[in-house]
């Protein structure tokens, strides 16, 4: 199969997986839905892609499990609070086997359904279970469909797992994700920032590492990539014909979020399409800019926690270091 062909039948998956979700959603009368379950089944693709389509259907099963805690929380900062450090403790165990890159949109989804996702209260089982069946069916569809395509690609195939981080540095990393969490969950709910709250807690996700030292990197190219993509909406909203549809250059940046990631491209070049694609599947008519200005506001919350975390972790790591080495 040649490159231009592969890189077509692939992009036609990635379409496929970002539509079929949303109108599924509207069907089975969920249309508040449809973006967690579009950027649910983003997220299962782009596991799919680093991981392996074993891995990306456990991550999509856990992501279905936990949506129903994470509805049932909505209105209690404790429990989650409790869900979000929990959530924290398992990312960083996956970086483990480095795994956390690949699973992190994942957590994204989770946040979105946390924050973001719109029911009718009291929440009934049977709307819960229609939530979690629709997000297990998202993911399992698109990372069996994926991991065909896979098949076909051989030179896509996956490495074995292999270890990069000791058990000690993994859940001291789990545990640095967590402080972060109990930090930036109360101030989301609490307020009820709802999309603003979303990029609150995630933001801290993105810019830690599992060592310190490694954390000041990512985080200049989180702070770069999130003002490139807020100009970005902004170039959009100006752009873009007041009668189309925002799902559509959602969904077209999606793509591009996709093959970017794919590629293992630049980070800040990853972050500026990533923030683009998930303002635009927030964002209603007409809020646009300020859904885009609302997210440089997180953003910037959400690095100065994730740099006070760092600065306080970093003597302690130092002085680890130190020991270990004499």
């Amino acid at each position: 199969m040649s490159r231009r062909v592969r890189l077509g039948l692939q992009v036609v998956i990635g379409l496929v997986c970002l539509v079929v979700p949303g109108l599924l959603a509207r069907h089975l009368g969920l249309p508040a839905a449809a973006p967690v379950l579009s950027l649910a089944s983003l997220a299962a693709l782009v596991a799919c892609v680093r991981v392996g389509w074993r891995q990306a259907l456990a991550g999509g099963a856990a992501l279905a499990l936990l949506s129903v805690p994470a509805v049932l929380s909505q209105n209690n900062v404790v429990a989650a609070t409790a869900l979000m450090a929990m959530t924290a403790v398992l990312l960083g165990l996956a970086v483990r086997w480095q795994q956390q890159p690949a699973y992190w949109l994942l957590g994204v989804s989770l946040i979105m359904v946390l924050t973001t996702l719109p029911l009718p209260q009291p929440v009934s089982t049977g709307l819960l279970a229609r939530l979690a069946g629709l997000l297990l069916l998202s993911c399992a569809l698109t990372t069996l469909v994926q991991g065909w395509f896979m098949t076909l690609v051989p030179a896509n195939a996956q490495p074995a797992m292999a270890v990069q981080h000791s058990w000690r540095r993994s859940l001291a990393y789990g545990a640095l994700l967590a402080v972060t969490a109990l930090l930036t969950t109360p101030i989301a709910l609490a307020h009820h920032w709802h999309t603003t709250g979303l990029w609150l807690i995630l933001t801290p996700f993105v810019v830690l590492r599992p060592f310190v030292k490694e954390g000041w990197k990512p985080t200049l190219h989180r702070s770069l990539g999130s003002i490139a993509g807020v100009l970005l909406v902004h170039l959009l909203a100006l752009a873009l014909p007041p009668a189309l549809p925002l799902q559509i250059p959602a969904i077209a940046l999606g793509l591009v979020t996709v093959l970017v990631a794919i590629r293992h491209g630049h980070p800040a070049l990853f972050v500026l399409l990533l923030t683009a694609t998930i303002v635009l599947f927030n964002s209603q008519d007409g809020t646009l800019l300020l859904m885009a200005d609302k997210r440089l506001q997180a953003n910037a919350i959400g690095i100065a926690i994730a740099i006070g975390v760092m600065a306080l972790a970093d003597p302690s790591e130092r002085a680890l270091l130190r020991r270990q080495r004499s």
